[in-house]
C-alpha cells in the first residue's frame, strides 16, 4: 500500500483522444478545463455566447498543442444545440465528455422585467444543460460510454 498522493500530472494517458464538449468554454472554469483536457490528448469543442472568448480558449489550447473548435450559440436553443453536437462530432468524432458548464445569473433590475429575467436564467440554467445532455445522450448510449458534468 503507497502513502504517495496522486499528482496533478498523474497518468491520463487514458483521455488522449476522447472529444469533449464544454459549454461555458470561454472563460473561467469551461477554458481552464478545456486547457487540462487538451493538454492530455483530449480534443475538445467549447461553447459560449461571446466570440472573442471563445476565440482565444481556441487559441490557447491550440498553442499547448491541442485541438480545438469554437461553436457561438444560446445552449437554450435546441436546433442550435443539436447542430453543434452533430458538427462537434463531424469535425472532432463522438463526443465522450459532456461537460455544462454554460450558467448566467438573473439581472440587477427590479419591476416587471424580474419575471422575464428569471425566466432567461431558467432557460439558460437549466433547459441549456437539459437540451445539451439529450442530444449527445443517444450517442453515449449506443456506444456504452461518455461522461455528463453539470457544473
Amino acid at each position: 500500500m503507497s502513502n504517495k498522493t496522486p499528482s496533478p500530472d498523474s497518468d491520463f494517458s487514458s483521455l488522449a483522444g476522447q472529444v469533449a464538449l464544454i459549454t461555458g468554454g470561454g472563460r473561467g472554469i469551461g477554458r481552464a478545463t478545456a486547457l487540462a483536457l487538451s493538454r492530455h490528448g483530449v480534443k475538445v469543442a467549447v461553447a459560449a455566447r461571446s466570440q472573442a472568448e471563445l476565440d482565444e480558449t481556441v487559441r490557447l489550447v491550440q498553442a499547448q498543442g491541442g485541438q480545438a473548435i469554437a461553436f457561438t450559440l444560446d445552449v437554450a436553443d435546441p436546433p442550435a444545440v443539436e447542430r453543434m453536437v452533430g458538427e462537434t462530432e463531424r469535425q472532432l468524432g463522438p463526443i465522450d465528455l459532456l461537460m455544462n458548464n454554460a450558467a448566467m445569473t438573473g439581472a440587477a433590475d427590479s419591476g416587471w422585467e424580474l419575471a422575464d429575467d428569471w425566466w432567461r436564467v431558467i432557460e439558460v440554467n437549466l433547459r441549456g444543460p437539459y437540451q445539451c445532455a439529450r442530444a449527445v445522450l443517444p450517442g453515449m448510449v449506443a456506444r456504452q460510454r461518455g461522461r455528463i458534468i453539470n457544473v
